[in-house]
């Protein structure tokens, strides 16, 4: 029950950091464009040197052999994930642009800004290395696959909708460059001079903050009553925030996963939607609003979920 009292604290910073996003908004100190910044600087600076720095200092070349197993869970997974966006498509009927967006929302969590802050707290030993081997794959499906799904249908499978150097960009982001970069320090094991690794940990400090500060602020200019009578977001909700993630952990416990391990990718399994998804989604010109109202809904769903799935976890452990 320790775990679940954790979540519990861990959801509370969140909803303050959330609230106070909300305030800076309506108090005009932040406002779409300086959100964009925002989230900027996270992507690119904050949480790859947060990553980085984790994985460098916090891994040895036995742990990362040790934590392979990772992988072929993630793989299974994403299947998974796949086979319910599907599933939920066909019966809630969605169509066009809405079931791409959907699938894209089912699919990729929100690792980065809510998934490595919690998992840490929780597993601050280990949880690192495994989101960075994690992420790797997390990272080429969403840059491939997950930026199709945000393109209008009309666009897929034409050049503008297929492979490119700009989606090999894309695939090469800073998250996914500190981690390959991070792992071969490990395997060489070099280690940073104190000045570079005390900078780049509190770079990597500000990373979470700024992350639900910037949630915050975007859900203050979003109206979720747009998708209340979306029926299929709530069964998003419930199966895949809440169901598949226990299903998913007492499989991997039956399996001989580590408890560490398995309890890092069941929460990675229950996050909210990605906020990339909005943002590529309004950029392609496809069901934006949709996307926008979608990663907001689940991630106040997330508030009340993360804590239900730690309970079951515990209750299972």
């Amino acid at each position: 029950m320790e775990q679940f009292y954790t979540v519990l604290t861990q959801i509370g910073i969140f909803l303050i950091l959330i609230v106070l996003g909300i305030v800076a908004v309506k108090c005009h100190i932040l406002d779409e464009h300086s959100l964009g910044n925002v989230s900027k600087v996270i992507m690119r600076m904050a949480l790859p040197a947060y990553i980085f720095i984790n994985t460098a200092e916090g891994a040895t070349r036995a742990g990362l052999a040790a934590s392979l197993m990772v992988i072929p869970l993630a793989v299974a997974l994403y299947l998974m994930l796949f086979l319910l966006s599907l599933a939920l498509e066909k019966v809630f009927r969605l169509r066009g642009n809405r079931s791409h967006v959907f699938r894209a929302i089912v699919m990729f969590g929100n690792v980065g800004f809510m998934g490595i802050p919690l998992v840490v707290e929780l597993y601050p030993d280990t949880a690192l290395l495994y989101v960075s081997l994690f992420t790797i794959l997390d990272q080429v499906l969403f840059w491939t696959y997950g930026v199709a799904l945000t393109r209008p249908v009309a666009e897929r499978g034409t050049k503008k909708g297929g492979f490119s150097p700009a989606v090999l960009k894309n695939l090469l982001s800073p998250a996914l460059i500190a981690i390959l970069f991070a792992t071969v320090l490990v395997l060489l094991n070099v280690h940073l001079p104190y000045v570079l690794s005390a900078t780049l940990n509190k770079l990597g400090a500000a990373s979470m903050p700024l992350s639900l500060l910037y949630i915050g602020g975007m859900l203050s200019m979003t109206d979720v009553r747009k998708v209340l009578k979306c029926w299929e977001l709530y069964g998003e909700i419930l199966l895949k925030m809440l169901v598949l993630p226990m299903a998913f952990f007492a499989v991997m416990r039956a399996l001989g996963v580590p408890l560490d391990m398995a309890g890092t990718i069941t929460f990675l399994t229950g996050l909210p939607a990605i906020n990339m998804v909005a943002m590529l989604t309004k950029n392609h010109g496809s069901d934006g609003d949709y996307a926008v109202c979608a990663v907001m809904m689940t991630t106040l769903a997330c508030l009340i979920t993360l804590p239900l799935v730690s309970l079951g976890i515990a209750l299972m452990s």
